[in-house]
């Protein structure tokens, strides 16, 4: 009864340019798994739950650019997409959401396996394709930048003698040519560039434009501007490090954002300086703030136009902060140690920052990296979920790669160790900063006043150690409290666990504001 969907299923995927699929087995999508593993041209990632797989996902799009599928069985399995979902939504990446289901007449019954799975996910998709025996079909060729779920219907028997495609043999139409950019200006007043979010081949476009503006670039790490690139305009005499001190130190009246959302508490504080023209040029549609008023976001293709204009650069005030200094003076405390890290991290390898305080504080330190370093994260939502699942489907076909989490971010996503044995050989370090809980919330001003018990249950305070965690997936494991053990460790995958000083960090932070 199910032949047909299926087919017409895993045909239309093929022609989306879907070459990997995350699949979490159940009986409801046996079939699919079924067809699938009958199929060439495509690679097939087994894992045990639902949110890690669709993380991985993400991760693999993040590496390389293409439509990845994850599939699930039904019931709450298909709701532990969302996050996911969301995630992909606001980073404009081509992921398909395939949740296998029972029949429509199951609905609202309470029967067992039975969700309103139809419209799951809500604005995150694109669209939903609702699917099941004896309706029409009709598929579409490719998938644009968006999450796209389909929900397909299944009946007993679930049949798993399937036949597969050759997924080489279904490549769709090539992409339709972008429309042609819009007019747009910029005004003549003092202006900054602020960078962040660009894969490795944007950062290659966006060089040249931004060596010809001749403005102060406030680059974070996700820019992947920073370090040696060959074939690349050099932009050290331009680049800044993106602290919040520095950028509290701008004379500026406009400014041009290249890329995603940054990560500064800054950008969210223009919401009320309405005085501050912003022009954005993303290749996803979304502002980053709320006001409308002097703010523009235009598409991708508008970057070449940039170098039409001669702008007055924005002054750093000369009273601005060293922030290099500052690390130097307090060498245990984590933005510190970040930056030894930066240093240690080989030419050629991939970088992937987690939310919270890594990613900012790794903008602290960026400028000791080494040459070709690329970076990734999740910042669609700037939450903490699924960060290492991500990482490794970033890392699935690199040699040398790293992670840079929190303690919070890893334990929010111990499963996903579960597929390393599926990967290709790599020097995998998972680093953790453990500073015993969520201390991104002692930065933020608002929550100071709140009771010693409150901050306590806010930032989730924990005696937790990673050594068994590393032990539960075969990782070799290392705890450092001193730089130069980073001098010695060993190669494959290796958890690092480091202890920054409390007391350090704190004095550093103070010092900075």
């Amino acid at each position: 009864m199910n032949t047909h969907i299926i087919r017409s299923l895993i045909t239309a995927l093929a022609r989306m340019g879907v070459a990997e699929v995350c699949v979490a087995a159940g009986a409801r999508n046996a079939p699919i798994i079924a067809a699938l593993t009958e199929s060439e041209g495509v690679k097939l990632w087994n894992f045990f739950e639902e949110r890690s797989a669709a993380f991985f996902a993400i991760g693999r799009i993040l590496a390389d650019r293409a439509p990845v599928a994850v599939l699930t069985t039904s019931g709450t399995a298909a709701a532990e997409l969302l996050p996911a979902a969301i995630e992909a939504h606001y980073q404009g990446l081509p992921l398909v959401l395939i949740t296998a289901d029972r029949p429509r007449r199951f609905r609202g019954t309470g029967a067992p396996q039975a969700i309103e799975q139809k419209d799951l996910f809500g604005p995150y998709v694109s669209a939903c394709l609702d699917v099941e025996v004896g309706a029409s079909l009709s598929w579409p060729t490719r998938i644009g930048p968006r999450p796209l779920h389909i929900n397909i219907c299944l009946d007993e028997p679930l049949d798993t003698n399937q036949n597969g495609v050759d997924f080489l043999a279904h490549h769709g139409p090539a992409a339709p040519k972008p429309p042609a950019p819009p007019l747009f200006t910029v005004t003549m007043e003092p202006t900054a560039v602020l960078v962040s979010g660009l894969t490795k081949a944007e950062a290659h476009q966006a060089a040249p434009v931004l060596a010809k503006l001749g403005l102060p670039v406030m680059a974070e790490a996700t820019s992947n501007l920073w370090g040696q690139w060959p074939d690349r305009p050099r932009l050290d005499h331009l680049l800044h490090v993106a602290a919040e001190s520095h950028l509290r130190a701008l004379d500026l009246r406009q400014i041009i954002r290249i890329g995603g959302i940054p990560t500064a508490r800054w950008w969210r504080d223009l919401e009320n300086r309405p005085e501050i023209h912003i022009t954005n040029i993303s290749r996803q549609p979304f502002p980053g703030l709320a006001r409308q008023e002097k703010v523009q976001t235009l598409p991708w293709s508008c970057l070449p136009g940039l170098a039409r204009f001669q702008l007055p650069p924005a002054v750093l005030a000369s009273n601005a902060p060293d922030v290099q200094a500052r690390l130097s003076d307090h060498p245990l405390s984590e933005p510190a140690w970040i930056r030894e890290l930066a240093m240690h991290i080989p030419t050629q390898a991939q970088v992937f920052l987690g939310n919270s305080l890594p990613i900012r504080e790794f903008n602290l330190g960026v400028s000791s990296v080494q040459p070709e370093i690329e970076f990734f994260a999740n910042r669609g939502a700037n939450g903490i979920d699924g960060v290492v699942s991500t990482w490794l489907g970033t890392s699935a076909i690199v040699r040398e790669s790293w992670l840079i989490i929190g303690d919070l971010s890893a334990m929010y996503d111990l499963a996903a160790p579960w597929i390393m044995p599926q990967l290709p050989a790599g020097n995998r370090k998972l680093v953790v900063i453990n500073n015993g809980g969520g201390k991104i919330f002692s930065q933020v001003s608002s929550l100071r006043s709140l009771s010693r018990q409150a901050r306590h249950i806010i930032e989730n305070r924990h005696r937790v150690t990673f050594a068994p965690w590393a032990q539960m997936w075969g990782l070799n494991y290392v705890q450092i409290t001193h730089p130069d053990q980073l001098e010695d460790l060993p190669d494959g995958p290796v958890l690092i666990e480091i202890l920054p000083d409390a007391d350090q960090t704190d004095a550093l932070y103070a010092a900075m504001k």
